[in-house]
């Protein structure tokens, strides 16, 4: 029975890497590339209900290494990742990094509430459930929490970057941060 336990846990172990390598050569393509047309047409909302598109907040943090964080209030990892990702924005502290969290939030008041519980600086933007699709369809998101990194330019440098707690994180941030 343990033998068996354990060949079934070695194929699942296997068949994980195999879909994690696939997902990884999927997105190989993006990477150096600017966004897609209807991705920088995406509506975004501001903590005060407007409406923005994710090109122009891009426009803004123009000259920036961009961590992007896709999270939500209500997702768990996505929260224990936060205090970890402080930890990241202190590191960058002087540096150009800028740090955009964009939320899958469907309730602007649920986004608000979970912006104050993480207390988190950054640039915070609830998407759209239009402009989710469009995110969730260039870079394969199977779920959240979810990052890429952006270089100065606003074109896609790592479409599947690592998580804050992860040490390689810094080194794909530094590594942007040096190429441009």
């Amino acid at each position: 029975m343990t033998k068996t336990i354990k060949y079934t846990f070695a194929i699942m172990l296997f068949s994980l890497s195999i879909l994690a390598n696939t997902s990884a050569q999927k997105l190989k393509h993006l990477k150096g590339k600017p966004f897609p047309k209807e991705v920088l047409e995406a509506k975004l909302y501001t903590q005060t209900g407007e409406t923005i598109k994710f090109k122009k907040v891009l426009k803004k943090l123009k000259g920036n290494v961009i961590y992007l964080d896709f999270w939500a209030s209500w997702c768990g990892p996505c929260n224990r990742e936060m205090p970890k990702s402080k930890k990241v924005q202190k590191y960058f502290k002087d540096k150009n990094v800028a740090f955009l969290y964009l939320s899958t939030d469907k309730e602007q008041e649920k986004w608000l509430n979970g912006l104050k519980r993480i207390d988190i600086k950054g640039h915070h933007y609830r998407i759209t459930p239009e402009s989710k699709i469009l995110f969730k369809n260039l870079f394969h998101i199977p779920g959240i929490p979810y990052y890429a990194i952006i270089d100065k330019k606003g074109n896609i440098s790592e479409p599947r970057a690592s998580w804050p707690r992860e040490e390689k994180l810094l080194k794909e941030i530094s590594n942007v941060l040096k190429n441009e």
